[in-house]
């Protein structure tokens, strides 16, 4: 890290004088990649993206130690194309305290498949809101900081990411010249990529999706350990408002919400393994309706 110097260039928003917002825990899986030991450059890959997440601040806003967003990042290195150029996926897992318990509750779990970026270990790590870095990770990893903040603040308060998420998009933007895949709205995993999912989370259309996050953790979860039953209805209830958004199919692969059940399956099946057998079942069929693909856990809940 001697030679390494990292540029953090974020012009609109403050980067002194606040506390950590990030606690991030950084994983660099190179399992598939040859060499490994004794290279210089994963371990510099390894230190400049944990300092670029935690010691950054990414939003104007006062926190204490344990208010930090809290998040695992998982970059798993797949191809490396060139001395420099490399190509993987990213895998972002998120959570937020439970009040008045030691339970973290997961609010999102997203891989990106498309990842591909320049590092070099004697080259500035650069990012900035006014434009776009060639190198590519910094603006990947900002976008994605921000989308779990963003998704963390929902749950505080109705839509109340917006403006974090508009931060995100604004990254989208700056990056549609860049012809790596994943940034513009046909490339890469094309419907359930980050532009897309950018661009749906700041649409009317989503807006009760994003509402029910906060019916979901403030009302719901926040309230179980002094009022159970309260809390199971009002989660309940999400269940329902996504339910609604479901059938009015805003877009074909509804990424959003699958997004929301890849993050949920396990919790909300838990929650309702407390339920009576109708409840069991009702809860079942709607979930196995809305979200095929987590089916199999449901099934615990299904009498």
């Amino acid at each position: 890290m001697t030679r390494l110097r990292i540029l953090i260039l974020l012009l609109l928003l403050p980067t002194f004088g606040f506390g950590q917002t990030v606690k991030c825990n950084f994983t660099l899986n190179t399992a598939k990649m040859q060499n490994v030991a004794g290279n210089e450059i994963y371990a510099a890959l390894k230190n400049t993206v944990t300092d670029f997440i935690n010691t950054n601040t990414w939003i104007d806003r006062s926190m204490q130690p344990f208010e930090a967003f809290e998040c695992n990042i998982i970059l798993t290195l797949t191809e490396q194309t060139s001395e420099y150029e490399f190509r993987g996926t990213l895998q972002v897992q998120a959570q937020r305290p439970v009040y008045n318990s030691m339970y973290n509750s997961v609010t999102l779990n997203a891989i990106d498949n498309d990842v591909q970026f320049r590092f070099s270990p004697n080259e500035s790590f650069t990012f900035s809101l006014m434009s776009h870095h060639p190198d590519n990770l910094a603006p990947l990893l900002a976008y994605w900081i921000y989308i779990v903040i963003g998704l963390d603040c929902d749950t505080f308060a109705p839509l109340g990411g917006t403006e974090i998420f508009r931060t995100a998009q604004r990254i989208v933007n700056n990056a549609q010249i860049d012809s790596k895949p994943g940034w513009a709205a046909n490339t890469g995993s094309v419907s359930k990529n980050r532009y897309w999912l950018a661009e749906n989370l700041l649409s009317k259309p989503y807006e009760p999706a994003r509402k029910a996050l906060y019916t979901y953790h403030r009302l719901g979860m926040d309230v179980m350990n002094e009022n159970f039953a309260e809390g199971k209805k009002n989660i309940l209830a999400a269940l329902q408002a996504w339910q609604e958004f479901y059938k009015s199919k805003p877009d074909n692969t509804m990424y959003f919400l699958s997004l929301i059940f890849d993050a949920k399956a396990d919790e909300l099946t838990n929650i309702f393994m407390e339920s009576d057998i109708k409840e069991k079942n009702d809860v079942y069929t709607l979930l196995s309706q809305i979200n095929v693909v987590n089916e199999p856990k449901y099934k615990r809940l299904k009498q």
